[in-house]
């Protein structure tokens, strides 16, 4: 009998390997049938192979070998008995067999199996024989079944787990008999069960109604006529309500010109097409910025043009004029034109840093009532010569104080101002400033009041993008860059207030501006600084060293000038070498130092002043220089400079400057 224990081992081991187990049933084989050796040989069209042994003597090793020599079609022989020579030939030359039997013929995948068992001494092929023959067969035939189909489970699970590390599941239609498959991640995309049947004539209403369901029907419809293939991006909507972008590709089986099957794959690209959904907005969003950029380039462009034509004009009529008030009136007209094209450099710098992020809010504390009554003598001027009347109010007391930037807001009340002035033709212009208390939080609240020309509602929604001011190119006279309300309302985006506008066209404008503000107490120090920009007498008694170091022969005229307001003679220096020759040989109690400059620029020429000690104990270097962003405002603090003007210097601020150094000075007399 045949070794059943064997044979069940070796039919039931999950451990072993395929060839292991074949070789195990040769063993058993080779012990029921009394044999010297078992082979398993792989047969194919033009070789044959051992693909496992069971032997006692070692056959020739020969790694593959012809092809049997007997037609496919055409069974093996059972034995050597009934072999024809040219077979003995072969399996004696190839397999050393003398005597042997065969097995059935099995097909495994595109192959072929077959065992033959080889004998030292001639036997006789009994019946016994084949009875045991007949069962190793049946054993093989189950084992290569078995193992083919755990091969298939194994492929098929490999598959399944691709589809679902690729988020790609496949699908088939058999037009034939009208039904629908999906894969397992097919199941996944659609988000429904895995026992879930699709229909063939609902599957399509997982599609996003509109285009996406109308493109998958016309795709469909075109592969059945035709037999073309296709591939889409389109979106679904799941089963639990969500939309999914899917990769569709199909293909179309064709007999005889009919289309009978349709099959292919469907792919989740969710987060593919966010991505391409993302760049597409920063593509747009690039082309807007480069359009918009090019506009701004070009307006101003022509807006420098005007100042700096009224400038030069009047500059080269002045060198001509001999009549005393004729040079006044174009000299005025000449300063004119230079604070346009100051203001408009400024607002191409705010808006250059602000829209690349270089923006910081610098606070302190500050009177509020003294800041918005300056701003308002600023343009009493302007109204009383177009003929406007200009009205305020400010609704708390005069020596509040609040902590927050000054030059900010006092940027965006400017901004507001100007534009009712520009925009209005005749009537009126009111603030009016308070504090109130929202939600327990103190707030600034501005308003901003004109009876112009109005808005519309489209003019409205374009107001803060830049040149873009109703029509393209206003024809309001002195019309700016357009830069001034979008440089405001970033401003107040800033600060975390808001800015809303209430307009109608031919009626006038209204902005009203709330913004978070800490209160601060008034302080005696506070309040002696937003007095004046004079000094008192005690103060200007004090004696005072000052040198003005800037290689521009004009910047130095200037700040001398302002100097000589309080009777204070400045010393003056070209540039940082000259400088420090200067501070070596004489203390200077203040020392305006502009950054740039030939030779010896301004930093370092203060890092050696400083580090040599050349500053006396209550002396300061203040930078005076056009670069203000917050980078430059770090370079000149670690320079050693105590201060730090922005060109144009105004005379408030050199005032500060010097009040700041006297009341030192007085105190360290007081002290001694």
């Amino acid at each position: 009998m045949v070794n059943g224990t064997g044979l069940q081992q070796a039919m039931a081991s999950e451990d072993t390997t395929k060839v292991a187990r074949i070789e195990q049933l040769l063993r058993c084989g080779c012990e029921s049938l009394n044999a010297s050796q078992g082979v398993a040989l792989c047969l194919a069209d033009d070789y044959t192979d051992v693909i496992a042994r069971a032997t006692l003597q070692k056959p020739p090793s020969l790694p593959l070998m012809p092809p049997l020599p007997f037609a496919k079609s055409s069974p093996l022989p059972t034995s050597h008995e009934q072999a024809e020579p040219r077979f003995l030939h072969w399996a004696n030359l190839y397999l050393g067999a003398s005597s042997f039997v065969c097995g059935d013929i099995y097909a495994y995948g595109s192959y072929q199996v077959v065992f033959i068992f080889i004998f030292d001494t001639p036997i006789t092929y009994s019946r016994e024989l084949k009875d045991k023959l007949t069962l190793l067969n049946g054993w093989l035939k189950s084992l290569l079944i078995e193992v083919e189909y755990k091969d298939s489970f194994k492929n098929n699970l490999l598959f399944e787990k691709l589809q679902s590390v690729a988020n790609i599941g496949t699908w088939e239609v058999d037009l034939l008999n009208n039904s629908l498959t999906w894969s397992s991640q097919t199941r996944v995309i659609h988000e429904v069960d895995e026992y879930f049947i699709p229909q063939l004539d609902t599957a399509i209403y997982f599609y996003k109604e509109g285009y996406d369901r109308d493109e998958i029907s016309r795709i469909v419809s075109t592969a059945i006529k035709t037999g073309e293939s296709w591939n889409a991006t389109l979106q679904l909507i799941s089963a639990k309500g969500n939309p999914v972008w899917i990769e569709t590709h199909g293909m179309a089986e064709m007999v005889d010109g009919v289309c009978v099957r349709l099959f292919g794959t469907c792919q989740n690209v969710n987060k593919a097409m966010a991505l391409r959904l993302e760049l597409d907005e920063q593509r747009e969003a690039a082309v807007k910025a480069y359009n918009a950029r090019g506009e701004l380039l070009s307006r101003i462009s022509h807006e420098l043009r005007t100042p700096l034509n009224g400038i030069t004009g009047m500059l080269q009529a002045i060198r001509f004029e001999d009549r005393e008030h004729i040079r006044a009136r174009k000299t005025e007209l000449a300063l004119k034109s230079s604070d346009k094209l100051l203001s408009l450099i400024n607002d191409v710098l705010d808006y250059t840093d602000m829209s690349s992020g270089n923006f910081e809010l610098v606070t302190s504390d500050f009177c509020v009532r003294a800041l918005v009554e300056d701003l308002l003598d600023v343009f009493k001027p302007q109204c009383q010569e177009k003929g406007l009347r200009l009205y305020s109010g400010v609704t708390f007391p005069p020596n509040t104080y609040i902590h927050s930037d000054a030059a900010r807001i006092s940027q965006v009340l400017n901004n507001l101002l100007s534009n009712a002035v520009k925009y209005t033709a005749q009537g009126h212009i009111s603030v009016h400033v308070t504090l109130k208390d929202v939600a327990d939080v103190q707030h600034l609240l501005i308003s901003v009041e004109d009876s112009g020309k109005g808005m519309s509602e489209a003019t409205v929604k374009s107001l803060f993008v830049p040149l873009i001011h109703g029509d393209k190119f206003s024809s309001v006279e002195g019309s700016g860059s357009g830069l001034g309300l979008s440089i405001a309302k970033q401003i107040i985006d800033k600060m975390e207030g808001e800015l809303d506008i209430t307009t109608e066209e031919g009626k006038g404008s209204c902005f009203d501006i709330v913004i978070p503000i800490p209160i601060e107490k008034p302080s005696a120090k506070k309040q002696e600084m937003s007095d004046t920009d004079s000094l008192p007498s005690t103060l200007l008694a004090l004696p005072l060293s000052i040198l003005v170091v800037d290689d521009n022969d004009i910047n130095r005229i200037v700040l001398s000038s302002m100097l000589e307001k309080f009777n204070f003679k400045a010393d003056e220096a070209q540039n940082g070498r000259i400088a420090v020759e200067k501070a070596k040989a004489k203390p200077y109690d203040i020392i305006f130092m502009d950054c740039s400059m030939p030779v010896l620029d301004g930093l370092s020429a203060t890092k050696i002043i400083v580090e040599e000690g050349y500053l006396p104990v209550n002396g300061r270097v203040i930078a005076v220089t056009a670069n203000t962003t917050d980078d430059d405002r770090q370079a000149c603090h670690k320079a050693g400079m105590a201060e730090f003007l922005a060109k144009p210097v105004e005379q408030t601020s050199v005032t500060n400057i010097l009040r700041q150094v006297l009341n030192n000075k007085a105190s360290a007399i007081r002290q001694h």
